[in-house]
């Protein structure tokens, strides 16, 4: 089977389960008798995991250098997991049970995001039109399930969870094996000194803040973008059609990706992604007429697919093959973590006394992240900033960020 289907089909399998998760879980939490509080624990636990378990996992794939294998184990793991879910009842159970899934499963994407680069560096694989089956299943499976909704249960929610994993497993399985590439030896905790020291290096920091920044600008709007536009008088088929339109925005960049991004490169499509960011949620933060919703919507090509893209492609492009899933998995904790959750926390409360207006602290942290772009395209010109060799303490051995080719 070709590697391209290959990833394909995994990345089909992986999104499955967050078309479910994403808008259905506080709904099943619900039903099983969880109050607001509760709910809000249980969705916070997952956040904070996802900052301490991906790079902790990560630098594992990184260090044992076989990606395919972690993801198995992850998959397997995961399945046993979100089974919990068909058993457990009560706040403390169901939280367990949380917290042991959400440390094993959002570890896997960073894992697949290092492998299907790779291809697309090393075998010419076009990463956008694999990656866009990841949004085809999300909608396909957020949408069976609220039609499933209209006449079962809400514990079908459960159901459909474990299916979801079930089937990214046999995704999992599905992955071509890596071949081992030659390592220099290193002393006992030279991988864990050498990651340490490149992530330190100010031009990755910035990179990965930047990039980070930009995807936190959707803080607002995926909290209480539903809201705002029930307050308005919109109905759940308008709201559902806006919501769409991102998605399928998204899909039609991912499919022409490979050409954009030859011919834009990856900075720049960084910095367009927090261009779109501060147009679009400076416009939303005035409650625009519905005809500009659909522009608006649009835009969620660029704010998040562009800004995704351009970020994916700069890491690989920079961040030595030793650290490949580290990197990506700082990216995920970051933006998906830390960042998303500080300005969902902000978010809640500027929501409650400006309404629409709180869209403005998406805008302004979008200038912030285009000023970090314009520092990196200054300063990097498409290169690694450290070799991908390391000397035998473990160490990289220089900067060569100057000595690659153009970005």
């Amino acid at each position: 089977m070709p590697l391209a289907v290959r990833l394909s089909l995994f990345y089909a399998s992986l999104c499955l389960f967050g078309g479910v998760q994403l808008p259905f879980f506080p709904v099943w939490l619900k039903s099983k008798g969880l109050g607001a509080q509760e709910i809000s624990y249980i969705i916070a636990a997952t956040m904070f995991l996802r900052i301490v378990a991906g790079p902790v996992v990560a630098f594992l794939a990184d260090r044992l250098g076989d990606r395919r294998r972690i993801v198995i184990l992850l998959s397997w793991g995961s399945l046993g997991a979100v089974s919990l879910y068909l058993v457990a009842s009560g706040f403390w159970q169901i939280l367990i049970a949380t917290l042991i899934l959400m440390s094993l499963f959002p570890s896997i994407t960073p894992l697949i995001e290092t492998t299907a680069m790779k291809a697309a560096h090393e075998q010419g694989i076009d990463y956008g039109r694999v990656r866009l089956w990841c949004s085809i299943t999300f909608i396909a499976a957020s949408s069976g399930t609220g039609w499933l909704l209209e006449w079962q249960p809400a514990s079908i929610i459960a159901v459909c969870l474990v299916g979801a994993i079930a089937v990214n497993l046999a995704g999992a399985h599905l992955l071509a094996r890596e071949v081992p590439q030659p390592r220099l030896a290193v002393h006992p905790g030279g991988q864990l000194r050498a990651a340490l020291a490149f992530t330190r290096q100010p031009l990755f920091l910035i990179a990965l803040t930047a990039a980070s920044l930009i995807q936190s600008t959707h803080a607002v709007y995926y909290a209480f973008g539903t809201l705002n536009w029930q307050k308005l008088g919109y109905s759940s088929d308008v709201i559902g059609v806006l919501w769409g339109i991102g998605v399928v925005a998204e899909i039609i960049l991912f499919a022409f990706s490979g050409r954009v991004v030859a011919r834009v490169g990856a900075v720049r499509m960084m910095s367009l992604g927090a261009a779109a960011a501060v147009f679009r949620w400076t416009m939303m933060a005035f409650d625009p007429p519905l005809w500009m919703l659909f522009p608006l919507q649009a835009l969620h090509a660029f704010s998040y697919c562009a800004a995704h893209l351009g970020t994916i492609h700069f890491l690989t492009r920079a961040t030595p093959n030793a650290f490949a899933a580290t990197a990506q998995s700082l990216y995920a904790a970051l933006s998906a973590g830390v960042l998303m959750g500080l300005m969902t926390l902000a978010a809640g409360s500027l929501y409650l006394q400006f309404g629409a207006g709180a869209y403005l602290l998406g805008a302004g942290t979008g200038v912030v992240a285009f000023l970090g772009t314009l520092v990196i395209g200054a300063r990097w010109n498409g290169g690694k900033l450290a070799p991908d060799a390391m000397q035998d303490e473990g160490t990289p051995s220089g900067d060569q960020g100057r000595n690659g080719a153009g970005c």
